[in-house]
């Protein structure tokens, strides 16, 4: 039960590192709209891809300063509440992507982005630690294996979810519908 636990932070590694392709024009369209209603002009094609670029970069940007903190926290405040600690980074992070079309502000979902990446960071140490840590001796190698078959699950469902449509965002879609 504690490993399956623990390896629900590797899900969302997997989840966050392969969600956000699939709904590239959605977001973009978002970007177009909060440009356009702050400076009443479209977002011209080199900021939006700029701004592209550093919504999916900024994910593994994130993820290399949490990896860089592992040891920091783990020898602080042991496994299992650092673990439990990284677990708010995760709701800042959706709380910021998920209120960003409210706020109108694309600048919340990447740092939302940035969020997430630094909790995955952190996640992709201490899982593997923890796991082996509490896994008795003569399955630990079996159990060590979750990881990543969590972070290759998340991904899977990332890829199932990008095959149906983002209620959410639906709104963007008829309006880039409506503009062809």
């Amino acid at each position: 039960m504690a490993v399956g636990t623990a390896v629900i932070g590797s899900l969302q590694f997997g989840y966050n590192t392969g969600v956000i392709n699939a709904p590239q024009n959605i977001i973009q369209g978002f970007y177009n709209e909060t440009w356009s209603g702050r400076f009443s002009e479209p977002i011209p094609q080199s900021t939006l891809t700029a701004l592209w670029s550093l919504s999916v970069a900024i994910f593994s940007v994130g993820g290399m300063f949490g990896s860089f903190s592992v040891g920091l926290f783990v020898n602080r405040f042991g496994r299992k509440n650092s673990m439990l600690m990284a677990n708010v980074l995760a709701f800042i992070a959706a709380a910021f992507m998920g209120f960003s079309k409210l706020a109108a502000s694309y600048e919340m979902l990447i740092i939302g982005r940035f969020i997430v990446g630094l909790y995955s960071g952190l996640s992709t140490g201490f899982v593997p630690i923890y796991v082996e840590e509490i896994s008795p001796t003569s399955i630990r190698g079996a159990l060590g294996t979750l990881h990543q078959l969590g972070v290759v699950i998340g991904i899977l469902m990332a890829q199932v979810r990008s095959l149906t449509p983002f209620p959410i965002f639906s709104s963007f879609r008829m309006r880039q519908r409506d503009s062809m």
